[in-house]
């Protein structure tokens, strides 16, 4: 009987090993749209630019399938401190707002809210009308909408592009890209105009747009863009006059020196005696006559000339003669 009873222990033992164990039930998934972290809002013109991400998983990091509700709002920011509760009961809900993009990206009128400090929030309802609350809050000080700032235009200056323009009142951001590049880059900023480009490459075309802005705060208001103009730049300018011509005489010449040029697309000097050519091509600020004769008195001139040619006027006379 004894080995009849362990053999059916046994077997009990084999039949309840080979059963799976469920374990505790798992709860169901919310389908809560994870909350959007990445809202951006700030005046352009006469909008409230607002931009978000539009949640594509849940909290539980679950595809979202179906339709979702996207709750834009905006409102009034309360004195004594922000209370979510009663901004959302005061503010106004933004008709249109985009849920089948990945970014949305909505423009409010400015009009009602011009002089108010406002509050922009966002909350995402999923197919199931849950959501996992509000977004980051963002503050937006409305100011009366910045003028366009009219007329660029773009000229040739000395290693410069030169860009002037229209604008009532403001500071000024300058925008540029490379013609052919795709996206503008901010150049730099200014209070009023105009503005040199000092960081250009002849032969290349250029495309400009500047904006106007101002600062409330830590927030920063813009116009909207001014028109876009295009500009290739053409040398059209000499170096500097050299300067400090100096003749020193010698036992057998006259030694010239002179202050060194410093412009980045200097090319060389040319010196003249008695007002014809004598040298060329020279890169130091320096030269040797040593083809004059005792008792003749010599008058010199230096010019600058660059890489396309453009030479500068001549410089003052420098006297000199050997005994």
């Amino acid at each position: 009987m004894r080995g009849l009873a362990a053999v059916l222990l046994m077997l009990l033992a084999a039949v309840l090993g080979g059963c799976g164990y469920a374990g505790e039930p798992l709860p169901p998934a919310l389908r809560r749209p994870a909350p959007v972290t990445d809202l951006q809002a700030s005046e352009r013109g006469a909008s409230i630019v607002v931009q978000f991400s539009i949640p594509k998983t849940t909290t539980e990091d679950l595809a979202i399938e179906g339709p979702q509700d996207v709750e834009l709002r905006i409102g009034p920011a309360a004195e004594g401190g922000f209370d979510p509760d009663v901004w959302q009961r005061t503010s106004d809900r933004v008709p249109n707002v985009p849920r089948d993009q990945a970014v949305a990206r909505v423009a409010i009128p400015v009009a009602q809210y011009t002089g108010k400090t406002v509050v922009v929030g966002v909350n995402v309802h999923g197919p199931q009308g849950r959501s996992a609350g509000w977004s980051n809050f963002v503050v937006v000080p409305v100011i009366v909408p910045l003028p366009k700032p009219e007329g660029l235009e773009a000229t040739d200056a000395a290693d410069a592009i030169s860009l002037d323009w229209h604008a009532a009142a403001g500071e000024f951001r300058i925008y540029r890209k490379t013609v052919g590049d795709a996206s503008f880059v901010l150049l730099g900023s200014v209070a009023r105009p105009p503005y040199a480009d000092v960081a250009i490459e002849y032969g290349k075309s250029y495309q400009y747009y500047v904006e106007t802005t101002e600062t409330t705060g830590e927030t920063l208001a813009l116009s909207e863009p001014s028109e876009a103009v295009t500009f290739k730049p053409v040398d059209k300018f000499a170096p500097a006059v050299p300067a400090e011509v100096t003749a020193v005489p010698g036992a057998r010449g006259i030694e010239l020196v002179w202050a060194r040029n410093v412009e980045r697309d200097f090319a060389g000097y040319r010196v003249y005696r008695n007002g014809q050519k004598l040298a060329d091509n020279l890169t130091a600020p320096s030269f040797s006559d040593q083809g004059v004769q005792p008792g003749t008195k010599y008058q010199y001139q230096v010019s600058a000339f660059d890489a396309r040619g453009n030479e500068s006027a001549k410089s003052p006379v420098a006297e000199a003669e050997i005994p």
